[in-house]
Parts: C-alpha cells; structure tokens; sequence
C-alpha cells in the first residue's frame, strides 16, 4: 500500500497550485488509485486503534518528561466516531475532511494532531488508504485528512492553492482552530506531511504557519512560492531521483530553504532508515532528514515504502521545542 501514487504537481513557480498538462502526471494518478483501492477491506476508514508500532514519545509526552498543556478542548467529552467523514465552513465555502481519532482517546491528555494532504486528483480517503502514516502512530496521534478542491489550472483535478494567504491555508487554520477546540491536542506537536502536490502544501505551511507548526514530512514535493515567516520547522524530506512528476531538482530547492532557515551546514551524515542522511550544524530542536531514493516504480514519483515508519519516528521523537 505504501508505494502508491495519487497525483501531479503544480506548475513550476505558480503560487495558485496550477499543474502541468502531463501524461506522466495523469499515469501517475491512475496507478495510484489502482494500487490503493487494491485492498479494499476497510474501505479507507479502519481506525487507528488496530495499528501497533514502536514511537519515543507518547501522547501525553513532549519527550522531555513534562506533561504538555492542551487546548480548550482538553477535559471535554469526545462522543464522536472514531473515523468521521465531516465539513467545515471556510470562507462560505463547505471543505470536506476525513477527522480520525483513535480507540482509548482520553481528553485528558493531549495528542499530536497530524494534517495529511493528498496529491492532485485524489481525495482524503485515498491518502488514509496509503500514506500509512495513522497506522505507525499506533493510536498515538490524532490525524486529519482534508479534501481538496478542483484546480482550474489543474483540469479539474482536486488540488491545493499554494499562495500565503489561500483558501487552502485558510482551511488549516480553520480545521486547526476547530480540532483544538473539540480534542485534547498537544500544540507543540502540530505536524503536516502529503504526497506530491500535498508534499507541496506541507511545504507551503511549513513557511507560512512556521509559528504553528512543528514538522513537516513531504514526499515528492516542491518548494514553498513566496517570502517564509521567520519561524522554523523540523523536516523529514523524500525524493525520488529519477521522479518524472516532479523533478528532483524541485526537492532539493525545498531542502535548500529548509537547511538555510534552521541554520544546518552542508554536510550530510547517515541515519536510518536507509537512504536517509541528517545536516550538521541545525538548530538541535529542528533537524532535518533528507532521503533520495532511486526507486523506479510509478516513474519514480511513489510514497515509498520506508516512508511511512520513518514520518512517525520522526514526528514521535521530537521534544517540544526549548528555543522559538
């Protein structure tokens, strides 16, 4: 499941989310949906509360020892279903999101809450089914999965509105503001990861909700379009090198303002999982990974199968941040 592909990739340098007209992209969008409706037995929307991982850190632990302070939605009574399909009002405009909370959630403790972005042309249910990231955290997160709107630009085809002030940016402050007032979260613990044109928008809120966020995970992304706030992220980064959808070079230049923005040298060093490397010199509270992979299935654009346990050990071991 975790090798699918969902999407294409907005058009180089165009803030609005536009993509190329490309067969590639299209290839691409049709295999993922193939491969991930292969196992169709939860329908997309099995709790979390099944999966089982190993994490360093907890809900209810910043990694420091210390118990976290929660939002305004700490100490009331979650009634909900665990996996819900919902709405939200966001500029006059109904969004549509899948909201997953896992089994033996207590509002007593605050959780991470996780935005996952799907790739154009997909939708919420298909980047539950495949980005594998819910089942790592072993019910150990709380995860949203928005759906996104049609692209003019794009055909048609669902997507995200990358500019700084877009309706998609609304849309995560909308869902943030709305989870944190429903669930326990841990605001410290804030993370975003997506696939392609998602991995873009990870990026994109990586720069402009810097003071929001405290990763970011994208796969086969691009860089952010426009002038980032001055806060940092942490990030674990993937990248195919011989990706037809997106170019390489397109997640090197997102690496680039990553290692520049948390202060990291140039010189890479091996972590696990394998083809992973860390920078020297980042701020100790954001470190980054970078992992270009030589995987040729799907045109080298797909969620490769390391990714998912590596987003979460990432995620999981990342104390609470000592410096803003």
């Amino acid at each position: 499941m975790s090798a699918c592909s969902d999407d294409g990739v907005p058009a180089d340098g165009d803030a609005t989310g536009g993509a190329p007209e490309s067969t590639a992209a299209s290839e691409s969008l049709s295999d993922g949906v193939d491969a991930a409706t292969a196992d169709p037995s939860d329908g997309g929307l099995a709790s979390s509360g099944d999966a089982s991982a190993d994490t360093s850190a907890g809900a209810g632990d910043t990694g420091t020892g210390t118990a976290p302070e929660g939002t305004a939605g700490c100490g009331l009574p979650y009634a909900g279903e665990a996996v819900v399909e919902s709405s939200i009002d966001v500029d006059g405009v109904s969004r549509t999101f899948i909201l997953s909370v896992p089994a033996g959630y207590d509002p007593a403790v605050p959780m991470p809450l996780v935005f996952a972005w799907h790739g154009l042309g997909g939708n919420a249910q298909l980047a539950r089914l495949y980005f594998d990231v819910e089942q790592e955290s072993a019910g150990q997160a709380i995860f949203v999965y928005p759906d996104g709107l049609p692209q003019a630009s794009s055909g048609g085809a669902t997507g995200w509105d990358l500019a700084d002030d877009s309706a998609d940016v609304r849309l995560f402050d909308a869902l943030l503001e709305q989870t944190s007032s429903t669930l326990c979260l841990d605001p410290a613990r804030i993370f975003s990861t997506g696939h392609s044109f998602g991995g873009y928008m990870s990026n994109a809120l990586g720069c402009f909700r810097a003071d929001v966020l405290r990763a970011t995970a994208p796969v086969a992304g691009g860089p952010p379009f426009g002038a980032c706030q001055s806060g940092r992220v942490a990030a674990w980064m993937t990248h195919g090198t011989m990706d037809g959808v997106v170019p390489f070079a397109q997640g090197q230049a997102a690496l680039e303002g990553v290692l520049a923005r948390n202060g990291c040298g140039s010189d890479p060093m091996s972590v696990p999982p394998d083809p992973c490397v860390g920078y020297d010199g980042c701020d100790p509270d954001y470190p980054v990974t970078w992992c270009a992979h030589d995987l040729a299935d799907q045109d080298g654009h797909l969620w490769p199968p390391f990714a998912a346990a590596a987003i979460w050990g990432f995620f999981a071991g990342l104390p609470a941040p000592a410096s803003p």
